[in-house]
This record gives C-alpha cells, structure tokens and sequence, in this order.
C-alpha cells in the first residue's frame, strides 16, 4: 500500500520547511565512528529508508528503498555556517535524500547538525534519529521502526469537520479540477531558487536556567503558557500565536504527528505578568481539549486536493497565478496580511541521557522551519537544567516579486 502525503502536503513544496537540531558533546569523536552510528540510525527507520514519488497526476507518496539516500558530512566550519549552506541546497527528495547530518570538530569537541526536510518528521522525529545516532555510538544497535502516518482513518477516528467545512472543501477540490494543474520536480526546484535568491537565513539563540524561569508561571500555569505570554509581550506588535501541538500515540517512529492551534490575544499592559499567563494558558488550553480543533487543520489538509495545495505555495512566491489558489492562499495565511505573528514550537523536555560511555552531551538546540504563514518563528527545547530558544529570522535580500 501507498504511503500518500496528504496531511503534510504543504510541506512539500514549502521553500524554508526544514528543522535543524545541533548536539553539542563534550568529546574529540573519530570521524569513522560518528558516520558508522549516524548511517546506523538512518537505516533503522523506514522514513529515512524512503524517498519521495511525484506523478504526473500531482499524487506523493514515500516509497521505500534498500539504502538510504540521507547523508553525512563532517566539516572544519562552524554549525551556523554549515546550517546556512546546507539549507541554500534544495534536499534531493525524490532520490531519498530527507536528512544530512554534518560533523564538525574542536578541540574535546563534537559537533552534530541534524538538518533534516519537514517530510521527514516532526522535531519529536528528530530526537528519535538523535537516540538512535546516541545509542548506536554507545556500542547498541537501533530498532527498526516503521512510518506511522496521520492519514484521513487516522483522524476521523478523533474528530470531525462540520458539515459546512466538508461542503465548501468539495466545491473548492472541484473547481480545482476544471482550472488547476499538477506541479512537478521542476517546480519544486524553482521555488526554492526564488525563494533562497530572495533571503537569508539568520539564527539567534538564547539560553536559560529552567529553574529560574519556573519562578515566573502563575499558579497552575505551565511552563510553555509561561513562555508564550513571555514572547507576546515582547513582541507588542503581535496578537496571533501559532502553537504545534503533538497527537503522537503510542509509537515510535519517524513522521509528522504534529496539529496545530493558533489563538489571538495582544499583550495587556494594563495587567500583571501572571494575570496575562492566566489569560494565555486558558486560551491554549481550551483549544488543545477541544478536539475538533486540535485536528481541525489536519482534518482540512487531508481532504484538499495535494496539487492545490502546492498551487499556494507557488502563488505565495509569484511561480504561479490562479484565482482560487490565490483565494486558498489568504484563507491559509500565505499572505502579508494573514498567518500567525508568531509561531512557537516547544519540544518541552528532552529525555535524552546526557552522560554516555566515551562523550557528554551538554545541550540540544532546536531550530524549527521558517514556514511561509508565520513571521516569526521560534524554537524552543530544555535539556538538563538548561533552555534554550532559537529565532529563525529570515533577512530580506531583494524584492521576491
């Protein structure tokens, strides 16, 4: 049976949908035993044994292969360097290349950049390859695990589109179908280029002592609602917040089992910074608890017609013009004047073991993509006694269209 993207559809043809998770270890590893272990795990998950199929009908799907087309690298240049030439190279989908794995050295220093496309999994996914990297450099040997994708059984099984939602999808697939047209490797290659000509990619991180931002939350209040209301008032000028939310299960392999939820609210100064945590945790949890809106964006994507969805993509950076593309791309946020003002991806916390046989790790980063619908876009990941955030800002370098 086929393994169709449709879900995750928009990741395909998004130009900036990568994720990058830095490790940061405190040991000179030999280059022959990182590429090992990072191969190990590349061949312990169907994801990355997979590469992607585009037809001419506009149909995806991942198909598995007896190799992996994921690759390693290791360099004498630093993580950010490494992380803005890689991300400037379109990933080779089609011939499997879903994850690259750069190792750079220092003195009692090692350095791994995970940079991996969206179509490979969530930042959950991420640290499942991480583990396995981890383990398989720790003398053990990966467990396979195979793809578990969010399919429509998938989600009606959880919750359901009102009627009307159904109703307007199937008038817009149709009109799709007399107007529309499928898009192709071409196209995929193209976007990137227009996109990358047009930007730069810029990453500032800062991190903290979770202990001490603890002293923050309000009562009953988590850390996560803490930290977004922390970021609303830094950032005045935004009132909509963009929020992953995980509906992984019970398994543990690699793909995107990753909702989202967005929720309005501008800071209020008039009020103290826990009342304005209350306020924002009810708002995120409200939404979270209700189902139909926990996977109302999955719902929608899964019932759209794929190549459309790439259509607003190539609306969005001037590859293409159609009416209803550029009606779907308003109604998506893939406009100046719709999306999210923020868009926070917090993986909480990382049970990866620190202390290992021959090395340490001290922190994790996590970098999330800089999806076309959120101006800006911030990872966030605690790790030991330390978190950290990540602003992936991206730097205009000419006019796009």
């Amino acid at each position: 049976m086929k393994k169709y993207i449709r879900s995750e559809r928009a990741n395909l043809f998004e130009p900036n949908d990568y994720i990058a998770m830095v490790i940061e270890m405190s040991a000179h590893l030999p280059k022959a035993a990182v590429e090992y272990a990072v191969k190990k795990a590349y061949q312990a998950n169907e994801t990355t044994l997979s590469k992607i199929v585009l037809d001419e009908s506009g149909n995806a799907w991942y198909e598995k292969m007896k190799a992996t087309g994921c690759r390693f690298f290791c360099e004498k240049k630093s993580w950010e360097t490494l992380l803005k030439e890689s991300e400037r190279t379109p990933f080779a989908l089609k011939e499997g290349e879903l994850v690259r794995t750069f190792m750079t050295e220092g003195e009692n220093r090692t350095i791994l950049l995970v940079h991996a496309h969206h179509l490979a999994g969530d930042g959950k996914s991420m640290l499942i390859l991480i583990k396995d990297i981890v383990n398989s450099l720790d003398g053990e040997e990966p467990i396979y695990k195979p793809m578990t994708l969010v399919d429509s059984s998938f989600l009606e099984k959880r919750a359901k589109l009102m009627l009307p939602v159904k109703m307007a999808i199937k008038r817009v697939n149709q009109k799709w179908e007399k107007r529309g047209r499928s898009f192709s490797w071409e196209d995929y290659d193209r976007i990137h280029k227009i996109y990358w000509e047009a930007y730069s990619s810029q990453i500032e991180v800062k991190t903290y002592e979770v202990e001490e931002l603890k002293k923050y939350c309000a009562d009953g209040v988590t850390l996560n609602s803490c930290m977004v209301t922390g970021l609303l008032k830094a950032h005045p000028e935004c009132k909509i917040a963009g929020i992953p939310v995980s509906i992984r299960e019970e398994n543990g392999g690699m793909s995107n089992q990753t909702s989202g939820i967005t929720i309005r609210y501008r800071y209020d100064t008039k009020k103290s910074f826990r009342q304005n945590q209350i306020k924002v945790h009810g708002k995120i949890h409200r939404k979270i608890e209700n189902k139909n809106k926990k996977y109302f964006v999955l719902l929608c994507m899964a019932l759209l017609s794929p190549s459309m969805i790439d259509g607003v993509l190539m609306q969005t950076y001037g590859c293409y013009q159609n009416r209803h593309t550029k009606r779907l791309a308003r109604i998506m946020g893939y406009t100046a004047r719709g999306g999210s003002d923020l868009g926070i991806t917090n993986l909480n916390q990382i049970d990866i073991p620190g202390n290992h046989k021959n090395f340490q790790i001290e922190n994790i980063l996590f970098i999330p993509p800089k999806v076309s619908y959120s101006k800006n876009v911030i990872g966030i990941a605690s790790y030991g006694k330390r978190l950290t955030i990540c602003y992936h800002n991206m730097v205009p370098i000419k006019k796009l269209h």
